[in-house]
């Protein structure tokens, strides 16, 4: 066999395997930006989520609520169950809502919020990485609090 002939059989999976990490490490950095979108797509929905909540919440006061859709006045499944509603790619079982009103720091109860009082909404969200190489997740939390005027 010719010199140039052995050199080419050397070579022969040489090919395969440059391709085979190219499109591991391709896939890698393709799935990982994924991963990240989606992170700060939940993490902009979770901060958010929050100061919608204490709007629906305050706007659906113990005295002032007239007849508006989606519970009057509301409570704190009422609240629980309109961010749900406008969750949009969030998983929902990993959503938790706390919904509390306060008359003082330390003297809190359930909503309908009288005015006057202060309506405090957390939300937290259990995200999880799809991808195989990041298997970890990331609680995600925002508080919104608004004093309710009417």
């Amino acid at each position: 066999m010719a010199p140039r002939e052995r050199r080419r059989n050397r070579e022969a999976g040489g090919a395969i395997l440059e391709f085979a990490f190219s499109l591991a490490l391709g896939l890698t950095v393709l799935f990982g930006i994924i991963d990240i979108g989606r992170a700060l797509y939940a993490y902009d929905w979770v901060s958010n989520a929050a100061r919608i909540g204490t709007r629906f919440a305050m706007v659906r006061g113990a005295l002032t609520c007239q007849k508006l859709p989606g519970g009057c006045p509301a409570t704190a499944d009422d609240v629980t169950n309109y961010l749900k509603g406008m969750a949009v790619g969030i998983d929902t079982g990993k959503l938790t809502v706390t919904t509390k009103c306060y008359v003082t720091a330390n003297i809190a109860s359930d909503p309908p919020c009288a005015p006057r009082t202060w309506v405090n909404v957390r939300v937290l969200y259990t995200f999880e990485f799809v991808s195989p190489f990041i298997p970890l997740s990331w609680d995600m939390k925002s508080t919104s609090q608004v004093v309710v005027q009417h």
